[in-house]
C-alpha cells in the first residue's frame, strides 16, 4: 500500500462521509444483531434529528403568557414584546389561560405547522442531574445519560445501540444511520464494534462518488506476519470495504430522488434537510437522520437592544423554523410525508435571568419540538414557574426526560420492541413512561410488534457481607461477560461466562475485599450490550 493512501484511510477513522448538496454526510453502517419487528411496521420510516448546538434558549423561544411580567422582570433587557407588530406570537389562544404561550416572532414556520396539527410542544425536558459544560452535555444526551454516577460513563451512542438492537444490516441497502452537517462525527452514532472511514466530496452532484470510494487503496496484502502492523492492515480493508458497500448505495439513492417544487429558504439547515427528502424520496432505507444547526450559545448579543425580536437568536430560530417547514411541505408534496418524524434536541437550555450582555448563560430546561404528519399534535406538559426563580430553573421543575422523547419515537414510530429498547438502555422509559406523541392511527402498535420477555437478574443476599449468588434466566444462549462497575462508573470485576437458554445460576461471587458502599452488577454479551444490570450494596 502507498504511504500516500494509507493515509489517507487511516487519518480519516470516523463514520463514513460524504458532501451531498455540499453539506458532509456520514454514514453508520452495520449492526449486530437481529431484528425483532415485522419489516413491514417499520418499511422506508425515519427519523430526523435536529441537533441545535449551543444550548438553545428555550424562555425566549417560549413564553408563558400568564407570567409574562415575572418573565419580564428577570428578563428587562432582552424580553419579547407581548404585544405590538412584533411581538411574540400566541401559540394557541385555546388552550387554558394556565398552559398558554407566547413562541418566538422569528418561528413562523413552527406556529404554521402547529396550527396545520403537524407539531407537537414538549415542556420542560432536561435529565435528573444537569450538566453545563457543552462538551459534558451533548455528550451524555448524545450517548443517553443523565448526570449520575450510574449512567455519566457510557461508552456508545444511543443511537448506535438503538440500530444494533434493532436492525439486521444484511437486510439493508443503505447505512441505517446517516449524519449531515458536521465534520465531526457524533458520539450519538459512536459504537465500539464499528469499522469507519471519512470520504469527502463535495457538489450537487454526487454520481461519481461510488468511483471515488472504490479508488482508495489498494488490495489488502497476503502472508503478512502476526503483528500489530498486520492487524493494522486489515483493519483498514475492512474499513475500505465496508464503505464500498454503501457508497454506490449513496450515490444512487441521491441520484434516483428528487425533491418536489417547494422552495427552501437560503439556510444551512434547510440544504442539509434538502438532501434528506431528495435520498427518502430516491429510496434510502436509513432509519436515522441526524441533522445539525450551530450558533446557539447565546452569551452575548443574543438580542439587538432596543429590538429584541431581532438578534442572534431571532436569526437562529428563524433558520430553524423555516427551514423544518419547508421540509415538512417537501415531504407532502412529494407523498412522503407519513414516513418520516422530526424532533429537535439541544445540550441544556439556558438561565432565566439575563447576563446584562444582551445575553442568557447556561442553564438547564427548556423545550423539544416532534414534526411531521404522524404526529400527535398539541403541547406535552405545563408552563414553567418563574415566580420564585433565582438564576436556574430547579431541577425538580422538570417534567420530561429527554429519553422518554427519543423513547416514544423509537418505539411508537418506529416500531421498537420492548426488548430493543432494552438494548437501547431506555427501558427505564418505556411502557407507561413514553409519551403520547406519535397519532394513534400511526404507532407500531404493541400487539403487532414481536415482544420478547426481559432477562431477568437476582441477586441475594443484597446487601452482601462477603459473597452473593446470581440467578439470571435467558431467553437466548450465548458467550458474554459478568461486570461490576463502582458508583463512579470504573469496571472493577469482570469475568466471562457462557449463558444458556433458561435459568443459569452462577457459583458465588466474592465481595469479601471490596469496600462498603454501592456498586452496579451488569451482565454483557459479546458487543458489549448491557443484558440486565442490578444494584449491589456492600455492607
Amino acid at each position: 500500500m502507498k504511504r500516500r493512501k494509507f493515509l489517507q484511510l487511516s487519518a480519516l477513522s470516523s463514520a463514513s462521509a460524504l458532501f451531498l448538496n455540499g453539506h458532509k454526510v456520514s454514514a453508520f453502517s452495520k449492526t449486530a444483531l437481529l431484528n425483532n419487528i415485522p419489516a413491514a411496521i417499520i418499511e422506508g420510516r425515519s427519523l430526523v434529528m435536529i441537533q441545535l448546538l449551543g444550548g438553545n434558549d428555550g424562555l425566549n423561544t417560549l413564553i408563558p403568557l400568564d407570567q409574562y411580567d415575572d418573565y419580564a422582570s428577570l428578563r428587562p433587557t432582552v424580553k419579547l414584546a407581548n404585544s405590538g407588530i412584533n411581538a411574540a406570537i400566541n401559540l394557541d389562544g385555546t388552550l387554558p389561560l394556565q398552559d398558554q404561550m407566547l413562541l418566538h416572532p422569528a418561528l413562523v414556520g413552527f406556529k404554521s405547522l402547529y396550527d396545520a396539527g403537524k407539531l407537537n410542544v414538549i415542556n420542560s425536558v432536561g435529565y435528573p442531574i444537569g450538566n453545563k459544560s457543552h462538551f459534558a452535555g451533548r455528550a451524555l444526551i448524545l450517548k443517553g445519560g443523565d448526570g449520575t454516577t450510574e449512567n455519566s460513563n457510557k461508552t456508545s451512542g444511543w443511537m448506535a445501540r438503538f440500530l444494533h438492537s434493532g436492525y439486521n444490516y444484511a437486510e439493508y441497502l443503505d447505512p441505517l444511520g446517516i449524519q449531515l452537517g458536521s465534520k465531526k462525527p457524533s458520539l450519538g452514532f459512536h459504537s465500539e464494534h464499528e469499522h469507519k472511514v471519512d470520504v469527502n466530496l463535495t457538489g450537487q452532484n454526487v454520481s461519481g462518488y461510488y468511483n471515488v470510494i472504490s479508488s482508495i487503496g489498494n488490495p489488502e496484502p497476503t502472508n503478512l506476519p502476526d503483528s500489530e502492523f498486520a492487524a493494522n492492515v486489515a483493519y483498514m480493508a475492512q474499513t475500505e470495504k465496508a464503505t464500498n458497500e454503501y457508497s454506490q448505495r449513496i450515490s444512487e439513492v441521491f441520484d434516483a430522488g428528487s425533491n418536489s417544487a417547494v422552495s427552501y429558504p437560503d439556510y444551512d439547515l434547510a440544504d442539509q434537510l434538502k438532501t434528506v427528502a431528495r435520498m427518502i424520496k430516491g429510496g434510502s432505507k436509513t432509519k436515522i437522520f441526524l441533522v445539525t444547526a450551530g450558533g446557539y450559545d447565546t452569551h452575548a448579543d443574543q438580542v439587538v437592544s432596543g429590538d429584541t425580536h431581532t438578534g442572534t437568536h431571532a436569526e437562529l430560530l428563524k433558520e430553524l423554523g423555516d427551514s423544518v417547514k419547508a421540509f415538512q411541505d417537501d415531504m407532502e408534496a412529494m407523498g412522503i410525508d407519513e414516513k418520516v418524524v422530526s424532533a429537535t434536541f439541544t445540550e441544556f437550555g439556558r438561565k432565566p435571568l439575563e447576563n446584562g450582555n444582551l445575553g442568557t448563560d447556561h442553564g438547564n430546561l427548556g423545550p423539544m419540538f416532534v414534526i411531521g404528519s404522524a404526529v400527535n399534535p398539541g403541547v406535552t406538559g405545563t408552563n414553567l414557574d418563574l415566580s420564585s426563580i433565582v438564576k436556574h430553573f430547579d431541577e425538580g421543575q422538570m417534567q420530561h426526560d429527554y429519553r422518554q422523547v427519543f423513547t416514544t419515537l423509537i418505539g411508537d414510530f418506529l416500531g421498537a420492541s420492548s426488548d430493543v429498547i432494552t438494548g437501547t438502555e431506555f427501558s427505564d422509559y418505556d411502557g407507561d413512561q413514553k409519551l403520547d406523541l406519535i397519532g394513534t392511527n400511526q404507532k407500531a402498535l404493541s400487539t403487532d410488534r414481536v415482544e420478547v420477555a426481559k432477562n431477568q437478574l437476582t441477586v441475594y443476599p443484597n446487601p452482601i457481607e462477603e459473597e452473593f449468588v446470581m440467578k439470571y434466566e435467558s431467553k437466548v444462549t450465548y458467550r458474554g461477560y459478568l461486570v461490576i462497575y463502582n458508583i463512579s462508573g470504573a469496571v472493577i470485576f469482570t469475568m466471562p461466562y457462557d449463558f444458556d437458554f433458561g435459568v443459569n445460576i452462577l457459583p458465588p461471587i466474592d465481595m469479601y475485599n471490596f469496600e462498603a458502599g454501592h456498586y452496579i452488577l451488569a451482565i454483557k454479551d459479546n458487543f458489549n450490550k448491557t443484558m440486565a444490570k442490578q444494584r449491589l450494596v456492600k455492607k
